[in-house]
């Protein structure tokens, strides 16, 4: 069997860097103090705080684009005041949140360094030379505990929780023996090399389909992969025979569907995907050869799986892990509201 320290390398290769750490604190930083100290919005804030991917910690290494910087993805979501009811003197729709977070960032587009600014349907996206940031605005927790994030285009309100999803993510990491996030790390990386058409299932409802799925008793990566895909194609083969989308529970938001908006072909793309990935990890676990492994291990992860030659040796493996399981400190798409359309993000 492939050596457990060749995929602790893996992970620790398509981990964010140190560098891109640092960057990312001071890239949101700089955005959170902006929000809270602009003169026309700061009365508006009641806080902010961090979700998706880098907070969850279970981003992977960032794209680089074109020359420029390895820039990550962040997600900022700002609590504001505002109420869903037109009777409400604090009235306000999606359009009007969107329109006052708007105007407080392009305001401080200089100090930041803001080289790109836009609204989304959700939430202002910015890019800084140093990060990539959704920045969303959220009214409080209402009577049931959720926060609510509005579509611009439509009107609607979405029930979200992105603090939970993070509370979520950490238990679960814990009760596999921290096992969860690099996993996660190491199929996110495998939709980036090998994509299906459309991207779904992301962000969190790919992390919660692992984490339905995920064997956290397995010690070894290679076989917690095949494992997991094998768990899905199992599960959902009759889903891809009648060509439907299943439901999947969102972990935040009780009654809520992570997979909802989802079509039937997207997800049937998504599982033919995993049944051949699951049949390549088959050949990689059963081959003597590990260049031969290698080869199929690439099939799955791409070239940056180590070659033989660059692996470490096993004795390495107890360090390297205690150094790749760190805890919880590290987003990518905005949580995940139960009725979001398909390609909210």
């Amino acid at each position: 069997m492939t050596p457990n320290a060749r995929f602790l390398e893996f992970i620790k290769d398509i981990t964010p860097s140190a560098t891109t750490n640092s960057r990312s604190v001071s890239a949101h930083t700089s955005v959170r103090d902006a929000i809270t100290s602009d003169d026309d919005f700061k009365n508006e804030v009641k806080r902010t705080f961090l979700g998706g991917s880098y907070k969850r910690k279970t981003a992977i290494r960032p794209v680089k684009k074109g020359d420029d910087t390895e820039r990550p993805d962040i997600d900022i979501y700002v609590v504001v005041n505002g109420s869903t009811s037109p009777a409400s003197s604090d009235y306000k729709t999606p359009d009007d949140l969107i329109e006052e977070l708007y105007s407080a960032l392009n305001r401080n587009r200089k100090t930041l360094g803001i080289t790109k600014i836009t609204r989304n349907r959700c939430s202002i996206a910015i890019s800084t030379n140093k990060a990539d940031m959704d920045v969303s605005p959220i009214l409080e927790r209402n009577d049931e505990g959720y926060y609510r994030i509005g579509n611009r285009n439509t009107g609607e309100w979405y029930l979200t929780d992105p603090e939970e999803h993070t509370n979520w993510s950490a238990k679960v990491n814990a009760d596999a023996n921290m096992r969860f996030n690099p996993m996660v790390k190491m199929v996110k990386w495998n939709r980036r090399e090998f994509p299906t058409k459309n991207k779904h299932p992301k962000s969190i409802a790919l992390e919660a389909l692992i984490a339905k799925h995920i064997d956290r008793n397995e010690s070894h990566y290679g076989q917690i992969l095949h494992d997991t895909f094998n768990e899905i194609v199992d599960h959902y083969s009759t889903y891809r025979d009648l060509d439907l989308c299943p439901t999947l529970d969102d972990p935040a938001i009780e009654n809520g569907d992570l997979l909802n908006g989802v079509t039937g072909e997207v997800f049937s793309a998504f599982y033919d995907k995993i049944e051949y990935f699951r049949d390549e990890a088959s050949k990689a676990l059963a081959a003597e050869d590990q260049d031969i492994a290698t080869k199929h291990w690439r099939r799955i992860l791409g070239d940056r799986f180590p070659s033989t030659k660059a692996s470490k040796s096993d004795s390495s493996i107890g360090m390297q892990e205690a150094a790749t399981m760190s805890p919880l400190t590290f987003p990518s798409a905005p949580s995940t509201p139960p009725n979001k359309p398909a390609d909210f993000a």
